[in-house]
Parts: C-alpha cells; structure tokens; sequence
C-alpha cells in the first residue's frame, strides 16, 4: 500500500472513531427520518468542520444515510446528495464483439477519417503527455507496452486498490484507441503517450464518488494531462460533486474528454454536458451521424464511433461502437497538440478542434448531432505548427500553383498577386477573391517567369492572412 493510501485508510479510520463519539453524544437526540439503509451520501463539509471526519485527502466524503442524519444535526455538512451512478456508453453489448488473436491495420478507417496519418509522419505521437482512463481498468496488452502506468482502483471494499485490471473490457479498448501501437500500425492515434488506468467498476455502472475520486487523483496523484471519460449519468440531481471535480481539474490545466451518451435523442449525460468539458458524439464510416449518438448541446464534436478496432483485455483486438469509443480519439488528438504545445489550455485546444473540424451532414458551423463537426487532426495539426490553415502548393518554378484548405470549412479567401520592378517597386496588385472548399484546393494564375512577385492569401471578410507571403527568388535576392 502506498503512503498515500495509509494515508486514505486512517483518516476513515478517524472518520468512524468520529462518528461513534457523535453517536454516543447525540444518542437522546430524537432522530431524523430514517433514510434507507443501504443509500450512501456524498458530503461536503463546512469549512469549521475540517478534520472532523472527512478523508482530508479529498474535499468530499461518503456515508451512510444514519451517519449523514448525525452530521446534519451538528450542522457540520454544507451540502450532500445521493451517491448516484454513472454508465458506461458502450452501444453494443459484449457478446456481440469477435474477438481476434491479430491486428489489421487495414481495418483502421478510423485513423484515416481524423487525419492521424498527417501527425504520425511528423513523429508527433504524444509523447510527454499522460491521459487518465476513468474506466473499467485497463489489462496490460502488447500493444500498450510500457506506456500503460501503474494505477489505482476506486472500487469500494476491494481486495487491491493497486490492481486495475480490466475483467469487462471496456477500458482496455478505450486505452488501445488512445495509445495503442502493433508491429503491424498504430491502433490510437497518439501512440507514444502515457496511460493511467483509474478504475472505477467491473460492470456496466459506475459509482459517482468512484468517478470524483478518480479524478481528483488523477490531477493531484498521478498528474495526467488529460482524463478520459468514456461514461456519464443522465441524473441531473446527481451531479454536483461530478461538476466540482471536474471544476477542479479544468482550474489545473487538465483538458477533460467524455463522452456524450448512445440513446441517440436530446438527453444530456454528464459530465459530457458540463460546459468546461469537450463532449464528443459519433459518426459512421461514411462521415453520418450514428444513430444512437445524441444531439444536444453537450456534443461539442464527433469522431469514428462505429465499429472502431481496438485492444482487448484478452490480449487481441476487437470492434466497438458507442461514443464511448468515439471520446478516446478525440482524448489521442488532444494529447498529440499538447506534445505540441504543453502550454495550450482549454480554450486554445477548443479553438483548434472547432476550426479546423470536418464538415457534417452538408451542414457548415454548430449544430447539436455532431457539434463543430468531425474530428480533423491533420488540420489541428497544421494550423498549430505555423503552416496556417491553408498552405500554397509550389510549382517546379519557384511560385505557388495552388493553395490547399487544410480545415474542415470553406473559407472565402482573397489571393493577392504583386508585380515588382526590377529595382523593387510595386507596379501592379492583381486581386482574385477564392472560394476554397474544405480539405480541396484552388488553383493560382501564374506570374510571368521572369518577373518579381509576391503571393499572398487572406481572409475575405477581415485581410488577416491565413499564411505567410511567399515571393519569387529573385525578388528576395533583390530585397523586394
């Protein structure tokens, strides 16, 4: 047992001793009315009350329904609510998933969909940068390596808190889409990160306190970067200690994925629906919404969700489908910008992924079946390195012949051609305005050969260029 968790084991420890002095006081006390006996409470106690009982190595605490009856009369608790649950969003049961012993990295429609191939050809795989799984566990797999890290599971009364094995399933696939690589490909789309399995459950339901705890862990314990949540619960009333994490873990630096549910109507999962949280719906292999995903204002994007192939916890590979296996890709993606740039935060990483985002269901900006559209890494990449979302396409001679749109959106462009002098003086600004499609190309009137030139791109309703001026060689030679 590590330090931290003696540490865990005694305050509850004190925490019981605590409440027997309670009990013992308040013993003529009438009591309140019962609650049920097997309902547990989480509580956030008074600010006067700290050390009083709570495990103080996190700002919450779990008891019993009589426990929380003894607490309220000392006016000790400054608000509680019932330990509810979350769910996995798995959409297809496990029976129904064929397992094999081999990958095939032809079954990857996935990774070539988001744009991964872009990222793992500039050796950007997410390296340095730690994703938290708040999951079923996750088993170790040859495909996960050495990147998978110790963890801690949060499951109550269990026998190893250091054992975060994956008995269901679910995680391992999740982790396999974030970091997975076999000899034959990549399986996630950011390779080389670092996993952290927290486990919270071996079934389909998930304890919300199992959930806060992870995550409060996850940011102080194991110092991830990103947490993953391929979960949610639809129970509004039993949210507002989910919400506080997750409020915490945004106030440090943590980027949060989850994911947005699979009963493909208007109801809200959280903590997909909080609003310092990147939701993620799913689509099909043909760019469609999937069905089963939602559409409310919790699906921030959407990424493959159908039929995705991943690791299992029985050491092969296997299919899922579910937002729970759309969230991972976008946790992969996030992770391969942060190897990027360590320093970005929420709204810098928001920004990139809504820019730069594919087009959904002929429909151009927000809309809430596939929020800013489909998860578009090459783009995101681009735009981050400096190479602007759109790029000129050079010709054998020296000029620009073409200009590609590297985002997901049309952008309304004016391309502007300058005619120098030879002794450097403007002598003519030929002015075309472009329509460039997503992800296509426009092609560019070319200069005489032998003149001085210089091409420039800019946005149409503001002049910001959207890449930097490219000139002839010989007019840099001559300082034009």
């Amino acid at each position: 047992m590590t330090p931290l968790r003696d540490h865990h084991a005694a305050a509850r420890l004190l925490r019981g001793l605590a409440l027997l002095v309670l009990a013992l006081a308040l013993a003529a006390v009438p009591a309140l009315a019962e609650a049920p006996a097997d309902t547990e409470y989480i509580v956030h106690y008074r600010p006067e009350a700290a050390g009083m009982g709570a495990d103080s190595a996190l700002p919450f605490d779990v008891v019993s329904g009589a426990e929380l009856e003894y607490l309220l009369d000392l006016d000790l608790i400054e608000w509680y609510e019932e330990n509810g649950e979350a769910q996995l969003l798995e959409a297809e049961p496990q029976a129904l998933l064929l397992e094999s012993t081999y990958y095939d990295a032809q079954a990857q429609w996935n990774l070539d969909m988001i744009g991964a191939e872009l990222a793992f050809d500039r050796g950007l795989l997410g390296q340095g940068v730690r994703v938290g799984i708040i999951d079923s566990g996750v088993s170790p797999h040859e495909a996960l390596g050495d990147r998978l890290l110790p963890g801690h599971c949060y499951i109550k009364d269990v026998a190893d808190p250091e054992d975060t094995a994956d008995t269901l399933g679910h995680g391992t696939k999740v982790a396999g889409l974030i970091a997975g690589a076999g000899e034959d490909g990549y399986i996630g789309a950011a390779p080389m990160a670092e996993l952290v399995p927290l486990k919270c459950t071996d079934g389909n339901n998930v304890k919300i306190d199992a959930i806060c705890a992870a995550i409060y862990d996850g940011v102080d314990v194991y110092h991830c970067d990103v947490l993953n949540l391929s979960l949610g619960t639809s129970n509004k009333d039993h949210t507002k200690f989910l919400e506080e994490a997750v409020n915490y873990a945004v106030s440090q630096g943590v980027i949060v994925v989850a994911a947005a549910g699979n009963r493909g109507d208007g109801t809200l999962y959280y903590p997909a629906g909080f609003d310092n949280v990147i939701g993620v719906g799913s689509v099909n292999t043909d760019c469609a919404w999937y069905g089963g995903s939602p559409h409310n204002s919790s699906v921030f994007l959407c990424a493959p969700g159908k039929s995705v192939r991943s690791t299992t916890n029985a050491g092969g590979y296997a299919t899922g489908s579910g937002t729970s296996f759309a969230t991972p890709q976008v946790s992969a993606a996030v992770a391969v910008l942060l190897c990027i740039d360590p320093d970005l935060g929420l709204e810098d990483i928001m920004a990139l992924l809504a820019n730069t985002a594919l087009d959904d269901r002929d429909i151009e900006g927000y809309d809430e079946y596939c929020g800013y559209g489909i998860l578009n890494l090459s783009g995101c990449v681009l735009a981050l390195t400096g190479e602007g979302l759109c790029g000129f396409q050079m010709g054998e001679a020296g000029w620009a012949t073409a200009v590609r749109n590297h985002t997901g959106r049309s952008l309304e462009c004016v391309y502007l051609l300058a005619e120098y002098s030879d002794a450097g003086q403007l002598c003519s600004l030929s002015v075309i305005t472009l329509e460039l499609p997503a992800l296509g190309s426009a092609e560019l009137p070319a200069p005489a050969e032998d003149g001085l030139y210089g091409q420039f791109l800019c946005r149409a309703d503001t002049f910001a260029p959207l890449l930097e001026a490219v000139k002839s060689p010989q007019a840099v030679q001559d300082g034009a």
